[in-house]
């Protein structure tokens, strides 16, 4: 048996299925920009922002596990009997992922972005805060792959193949157009994060199992939020020194 036939966790539908729980997941992402602008407009670009917004995307990520229990515990177990091999993939995956973006990047006229002079400055929060906060990213990777790869694709990647084709390339365009506030509103620059979404998209139609693509975009937010934050603590302690 081939590697994606060990790990293949659901075909693809013959038609659409639709459950309340999927209504629910098309809501998220309204649910969270809301959220941050109601912190916004009542705390501004504060650290009690951020971590409101960490805690509320965490809440949505235990309803989300919660209501997709039974369909993250199946696609476990099917990663499980290539575990290794399942591990590898996330592994390369996560490295592509991060070149993908940036090749992007490099290739796309958006020119020099202004810092945001309101964004807040980490050397000046509280390691626990920042913890915290670096968290959010996390909580968003589970999100988003139940709602672009899961919701939006696996369910609604039926016959006839040019739907299919057309649903691939929208779904990697929605992906990167609701990231547009990590780019100050620079919709060009969201290009390379619909790259990004067009990678995962062809990484779940290929292996059909919910975890890859959830994992490869957990350690690539986990390297970024995570890992700057603990890279930082180091360096400040070692300037103390």
């Amino acid at each position: 048996m081939t590697f994606t036939d060990v790990v293949r966790a659901e075909h693809f539908p013959t038609h659409i299925h639709w459950q309340w729980r999927d209504t629910f997941a098309l809501c998220i992402i309204p649910l969270i920009f809301l959220n941050g602008y109601l912190l916004e407009s009542m705390f501004g670009s504060s650290v009690n922002t951020a971590i409101g917004d960490t805690v509320f995307r965490g809440i949505l990520f235990i309803i989300v596990c919660t209501l997709y229990k039974t369909m993250l515990i199946e696609h476990w177990q099917k990663y499980k009997q290539a575990f290794w091999r399942s591990n590898l993939l996330v592994i390369v995956g996560a490295v592509m992922l991060q070149m993908i973006i940036s090749l992007a990047r490099s290739v796309l006229p958006v020119g020099t972005v202004e810092p945001n002079q309101n964004q807040l400055d980490p050397s000046q929060i509280a390691f626990v805060s920042l913890i915290i906060i670096s968290l959010g990213p996390l909580f968003t990777a589970l999100l988003e792959d139940i709602i672009f790869r899961y919701t939006l694709l696996q369910n609604l990647f039926v016959k006839p193949w040019l739907w299919r084709v057309v649903l691939v390339l929208m779904n990697s365009v929605l992906f990167g157009l609701i990231h547009y506030h990590n780019f100050d509103g620079n919709l060009v620059a969201t290009v390379s994060f619909m790259a990004a979404g067009l990678f995962l998209n062809l990484i779940y139609l290929w292996t059909r199992n919910i975890w890859h693509v959830l994992l490869i975009h957990f350690v690539n937010n986990a390297v970024l939020s995570l890992g700057a934050v603990i890279v930082l603590e180091i360096l400040q302690t070692l300037a103390a020194v």
